[in-house]
């Protein structure tokens, strides 16, 4: 849905008022949704209501009661209720709801005013026991024509989906049961015809008529108001409300000049401001940076606000401590600069209001105008090709040679910080569902389409391959090595399918997944396992220190254990090269500066070239196509790529040389001294690293749009590739669903408790554990399906023995058994994510297929 929505209290009541429900939903409630279109839903669906648009309330699935709990292809998109779905508990608040709980009063068309209904069809009129006609309703009687129903008996009017109005009615000896107007189809013959409304006593005219859903919503926020006034937590809340009340447009004028932080320009205050919004949505509940709470947001701003925090933590106090601890540290280097709160929500207000009509104007805005880096307009590069076709070699000096023509994308690039992360990814995500390969569905819904191939790993294999010495048998048998040769041949296209099939937990797919020997259906845990286990082999070290694949290699940092970036990993040089330029043999020092800097500006096309470098660049470049078909099916990879040579060069950054330098080899940049050596160290290291970028985003480019990518920020991209490299144990939490324990009991809190105890490595051996995957999304509105502790059934064995808890990958669960004790629990669990090799098995596997399995090498 592409639409402005009016999230207002009075908007959504006068919405619910029109499809006649009996309380109002508010923009961020959740309900359970029991009926869809005509019909009774088998398995019940959770969703959010969003607000409203041309006087419908607009909502969005969260998620569906089926395995996993995950939303079927398409279930996530935004569409609205009507009268249909709102009966007989179609439509339930979950808790007690932003609305208070007041009543809405109903308009008079769904309870008008008549003298009864007279039953005139000679055939009578059949009441069912639903406002549907289908089969599932049951025929409850008849009533003989010419019967009057009186106006007691009749308790609502409805329209339902076919457009047939209905009464419900309660009529002695029959009972309750709904009741059609008029035949549908054929001559539309009236059933029952309405009474007319005799009122002796004129009490009609002292009871409120509701003609239209306004006027209910007009009753309905009267008592709102009143009920939000109750409390004293709740006037102070609409006191600091009315003070963000802006009265005229000179002084939004005047407060959006007084909104940039000191010490800052406009552009970077509006960056920092715009990243201090983005991290307070990401946390507050039911919440994203387009229609985040403003009055939380600024509740939040202002208690961090060192000379306004303290008349305002009070009234913040209900906000969790997670958001006011986001917000002071975004701005905790600024934070004696601050410009008042009501300054900065000017400002924030502005940011909404840019990244709404960008959100639309996005489509229309090209990210590579025509006419950049056009060779014909010359400067110190412009020798007949642009820096883009030769490599990804931009950088401060580079930047300074070339001449940059004025244009909408370059704007659009420099301005990139003040756009919401959620307007540049939701632009992304919306090009990639366009760009998805279609696939046609199997006759059997639970059957993955034969479009969706079968590719084979054996992992048993492949991790005793890893385990030996020899480099040769690591390559021919690694996992990645395996998906390589039976995915030779295929075409981007085919790695661009995102298809999400019945039962498989939501997860989107370009292929399916056999692991030879493990007896295990891909209900998606197989699928995402892959993709884990080869992020994990690339990276792997032999017991020297060396890259076990040659693919990436740690970089120097690494090595020395030595600099900030100590886990970082760089692309692998083929082995004996020592210099990548063809520099001329004899004058390679004596090259003028102008001379060295084109040199290097072209260094893609002009290394040395053999079969080492050829096999490595073949290699990486199927990285890059693993990395961006995770990317496309929301599987986080961990993938330690420095900042600067990889993630800032995507997104077309201005960056320094030395910084790169100090990122991935400090102590080469400390010990060089002069200006000249320095250049020709760092264009040696940086010039291959850059060529195998290209053969990395040359495979990127086969499955994502790696054009759009420079809508982001270097650390944004790695966000959404990468996820979050810590597992956030407070961000799982919110997450969480109990199937047969409750958050109060003890073997629950034991668990969290050993969970938060747990190093960064037992983490993620646990997520690999449960989810089949080491990465978590960086916010809570980014997880497909919750993650669930489900109660296990089985009994200490007759030696006091517990069991092991055990997971489904496929659906995000773990099943913990009900230990009396912590360090009881803290053992099995312990013991289970560091021994666990294999998947659980669904089926007994047949002796050929185990024994190929564990087949010698």
């Amino acid at each position: 849905l592409d639409a402005y929505l009016d999230t207002s209290p009075f908007a959504c009541a006068a919405a619910c008022a029109s499809i006649g429900l009996p309380i109002a939903f508010l923009r961020g409630d959740r309900v359970d949704v029991k009926r869809s279109a005509g019909r009774i839903l088998e398995l019940q669906e959770e969703a959010v209501v969003l607000g409203t648009y041309q006087g419908r309330l607009f909502y969005r699935l969260v998620s569906q009661k089926s395995e996993g709990g995950s939303l079927m292809e398409g279930g996530g998109r935004s569409w609205f209720w009507d009268e249909s779905e709102a009966v007989d508990g179609g439509l339930q608040l979950i808790g007690k709801g932003l609305g208070k709980s007041v009543k809405l009063p109903k308009l008079n068309r769904f309870n008008p005013q008549h003298g009864g209904l007279k039953v005139v069809y000679v055939g009578g009129a059949v009441v069912r026991s639903d406002l549907e006609i289908f089969d599932g309703s049951k025929s409850v009687g008849t009533i003989p024509s010419g019967t009057v129903i009186l106006q007691k008996e009749v308790i609502e009017r409805r329209m339902n989906s076919c457009g047939v109005v209905r009464y419900l009615i309660e009529h002695e000896p029959i009972g309750r049961g709904w009741i059609s107007s008029r035949i549908r189809g054929g001559k539309e013959e009236a059933i029952v015809e309405m009474m007319p409304f005799e009122d002796d006593d004129n009490s009609s005219l002292d009871q409120q008529q509701y003609i239209t859903p306004e006027d209910s919503a007009r009753e309905w926020y009267s008592n709102y108001e009143k009920g939000s006034q109750s409390s004293r937590h709740e006037l102070e809340r609409n006191h600091f409300s009315k003070f963000l009340n802006i009265d005229s447009i000179q002084e939004f004028r005047e407060l959006l000049l007084a909104g940039v932080v000191g010490g800052l320009s406009p552009l970077n205050s509006d960056s920092l401001v715009a990243a201090t919004y983005g991290k307070i949505s990401d946390v507050l509940p039911d919440s994203s940076e387009g229609d985040c709470s403003f009055l939380d947001c600024a509740l939040v701003i202002g208690a961090s606000h060192p000379r306004e925090r303290g008349p305002l933590m009070g009234m913040s106090s209900s906000i969790d401590a997670i958001v006011h601890e986001a917000a002071n540290e975004s701005l905790s280097h600024v934070i004696d600069s601050l410009p008042p709160t009501k300054a900065l929500m000017a400002r924030i207000s502005m940011l909404r209001a840019l990244n709404r009509r960008t959100r639309f104007g996005l489509p229309w805005l090209p990210l590579r105008s025509a006419q950049e880096s056009s060779a014909i307009l010359g400067g110190l590069s412009g020798y007949g090709t642009s820096l883009e076709r030769a490599g990804r070699t931009w950088d401060v000096k580079s930047q300074s040679l070339w001449v940059q023509a004025p244009s909408i994308s370059s704007r659009l690039r420099n301005c990139r910080e003040i756009l919401f992360t959620s307007t540049k990814r939701f632009f992304l995500d919306s090009v990639m569902d366009a760009t998805t390969t279609p696939t046609p569905l199997s006759h059997d819904e639970y059957e993955l389409p034969r479009e969706v191939r079968t590719v084979r790993v054996n992992r048993l294999k492949a991790h005793r391959a890893m385990a030996s010495d020899d480099t040769g048998t690591k390559k021919k048998h690694s996992v990645i090595s395996q998906l390589q040769r039976e995915m030779r041949g295929w075409s981007g296209a085919t790695l661009r399918r995102g298809f999400v099939a019945k039962g498989h937990g939501g997860q989107k797919r370009a292929f399916k997944v056999k692991l030879v020997g493990e007896g295990v259906n891909d209900y998606s845990g197989p699928y995402r396992e892959v993709f884990t286990d080869a992020m994990h082999e690339v990276t792997d070290l032999d017991p020297s220190g060396n890259s076990s694949l040659g693919v990436l290699e740690p970089s120097a940092n690494n090595q020395a254990g030595v600099g900030e970036g100590r886990d970082l990993f760089v692309f692998a040089l083929p082995p004996n090269e020592s210099m990548v330029i063809n520099y001329p043999e004899k004058k390679k020092y004596v090259l003028s500066s102008e001379e060295r800097d084109l040199l290097n500006s072209f260094s893609s096309i002009t290394h040395k070239k053999n079969e080492n470098s050829r096999e490595i660049e073949e290699a990486i470049s199927y990285l890059g196509k693993l990395v961006g078909t995770a990317c496309r099916h929301g599987i986080p990879v961990d993938l330690p790529l420095p900042l600067g040579v990889v993630w800032k060069r995507l997104t077309e950054e201005s960056i320094d040389v030395a910084d790169i330098l100090k990122e991935i080899d400090i102590l080469a940049s400390r010990t060089v001294q002069d200006e000249e050596s320095f250049s020709i160290r760092s264009d040696n290291v940086l010039a291959s690293q850059r060529r195998l970028l290209n053969s990395f985003v040359e495979g990127m480019s086969s499955v994502l749009p790696v054009e759009l990518l420079s809508m982001f920020t270097g650390e944004q991209l790695r966000g959404i590739i990468c996820g979050n490299p810590e597992i956030d144990v407070e961000l799982l939490r919110r997450v969480v669903e109990y199937e047969g324990y409750n958050e109060c009991d003890m073997v629950v809190i034991y668990f969290w408790e050993v969970l938060r105890e747990m190093t960064t490595l037992e983490r993620k051996q646990f997520l690999q554990f449960v989810w089949a995957r080491n990465r978590l999304p960086l916010k809570e509105s980014d997880f497909d399906a919750p993650f669930k502790i489900q109660k296990d059934t089985k009994t200490v064995d007759k030696d006091g023995d517990y069991p092991l808890p055990s997971a489904s990958t496929c659906f995000f669960s773990l099943t913990l058994p009900e230990y009396p004790e912590k360090d009881v629990l803290k053992q099995k669990l312990l013991f289970a994510i560091e021994n666990v090799t294999t998947m659980e098995s669904d089926y007994v596997t047949n002796d050929v297929e185990v024994s190929e399995g564990w087949r010698g090498l």
